[in-house]
C-alpha cells in the first residue's frame, strides 16, 4: 500500500486512487426518532434533509466545545457518522448516553464500508462499475443502498458508502485498476480543502467556529436548540470567537502531529498562537497543516511548529471563504 510520502505534490496523483479508510469509523443511528434524537444532539439541521443528502456537522458538549466534526449521510432507514477512529472511543459514548428515552439505537456501523476514491479517471469508473449518474449530483443514493459523494477540492475524489459485500466486490475490482493509498493521502486532501476532522488528541477543545464550520454549511443558526447551542450563538451573536481554522505550508523534518504547538515569530521570538488539527508531509519534504490560530493572523507572519525543530512555515489560502460567525 502506497503513502502520501511516495508524492512530491497533489499533482503527481496517479489516475485512480483507493483510499480504503482503514482509519475511519461509519457510526450507525436507526430507530424512528433518528432524526428528532440528532436534531438536538448536532450543529446541522437534519430537519432539511432527504434520503441520499449529506453535511457536515459537529457534536458538543454542554460547553460547545466540539467532541467531534463529521460527515453526516442520510439513508432511508439510518443516519450514518464518519469520523476519524481515534475518536469514536470518546465520542460515542457522550452520544448515546442521550439516547435513553428515545426510540434509537447507536453504534459503530457494520453493514455498510467507507471507501474513498481519486483521480481524474474516479468518476469515469463509478459510472462505470457503480452506477452512470452517480457523479452527477452532490450525493446520491442508489436503489443498491450506496451512496456516492463528491469531495470538495483540492482534487476530484469522491466518498463511496456501500453495504459490505457491494463494497468487497468493487475492492477486488480496484485491486488491478487503481493505486492504492493509505489514509494519509486522504488525510492531505482533507487538509487542502480546509476540513478539520478531529483526533481523540483535540476532542472538546474548541467550538465549532473555531474550526470554520460556519464556513463550511455545518451550522444551522436558524433550528431549535441542542447540545452547546448556546455557545454556538453567542460566538455569532456577541463575536466572542477570536479564532479559525487555517493551512499552513512550510518545510520540516517530519510530519507534524495533531494537538503540536504552532508559534510565530513576533520580534524575532517564538509566540505560542495555536494548535495543530491535522498535518502531512509530502516526498519532497513540504508540510501542509490544519491549525487553529488567532483570526487576526496576516498571510506574511511566519510560523513553526514547536515540536519540530527548524520548521518554517507559511500562510496558505483556503479554498472557501470565511463567513461571519
Amino acid at each position: 500500500m502506497r503513502k502520501l510520502s511516495d508524492l512530491d505534490n497533489i499533482s503527481q496523483l496517479p489516475d485512480l486512487v483507493l483510499c480504503p479508510l482503514d482509519n475511519w469509523d461509519l457510526i450507525s443511528i436507526t430507530g424512528d426518532d433518528r432524526i428528532s434524537f440528532l436534531q438536538g444532539q448536532l450543529t446541522c439541521d437534519l430537519a432539511s434533509l432527504k434520503p441520499g443528502q449529506q453535511t457536515l456537522a459537529a457534536q458538543c458538549n454542554p460547553q460547545g466545545k466540539v467532541f467531534s466534526i463529521f460527515r453526516v449521510i442520510i439513508l432511508e432507514d439510518r443516519v450514518l457518522l464518519t469520523q476519524p477512529s481515534s475518536v469514536t472511543q470518546r465520542q460515542l459514548p457522550e452520544l448515546q448516553k442521550y439516547a435513553a428515552f428515545s426510540k434509537v439505537e447507536i453504534k459503530k456501523e457494520t453493514e455498510y464500508k467507507a471507501l474513498g476514491l481519486a483521480g481524474c479517471q474516479s468518476a469515469q469508473y463509478i459510472a462505470e462499475k457503480v452506477d452512470t449518474a452517480a457523479t452527477h449530483d452532490q450525493s446520491r443514493l442508489l436503489d443498491s443502498g450506496t451512496v456516492i459523494i463528491k469531495q470538495p477540492y483540492p482534487s476530484l475524489r469522491y466518498l463511496a458508502i456501500m453495504k459490505n459485500a457491494i463494497a468487497d466486490e468493487l475492492l477486488e475490482d480496484l485491486k488491478n485498476r487503481a493505486e492504492i493509498f493509505d489514509d494519509s493521502l486522504w488525510n492531505a486532501m482533507n487538509i487542502a480543502s480546509g476540513i478539520g476532522f478531529i483526533e481523540e488528541q483535540t476532542s472538546a477543545t474548541f467550538i465549532p467556529q473555531m474550526l470554520n464550520l460556519q464556513a463550511l454549511d455545518g451550522i444551522s443558526f436558524a433550528k431549535g436548540c441542542y447540545i452547546g447551542q448556546e455557545t454556538v450563538a453567542r460566538a455569532k451573536y456577541r463575536g466572542a470567537n477570536k479564532r479559525a481554522l487555517f493551512i499552513l505550508t512550510g518545510r520540516a523534518a517530519q510530519a507534524p502531529k495533531v494537538g503540536d504547538n504552532i508559534q510565530m515569530l513576533v520580534s524575532n521570538n517564538w509566540k505560542r498562537i495555536g494548535t495543530v488539527i491535522s498535518g502531512c508531509q509530502y516526498g519532497d519534504g513540504h508540510i501542509e497543516v490544519l491549525a487553529v490560530l488567532p483570526k487576526d493572523c496576516s498571510p506574511e507572519d511566519v510560523y513553526q511548529v514547536k515540536e519540530i525543530e527548524g520548521s518554517t512555515l507559511y500562510y496558505a489560502p483556503l479554498p472557501y471563504t470565511l463567513d461571519e460567525d
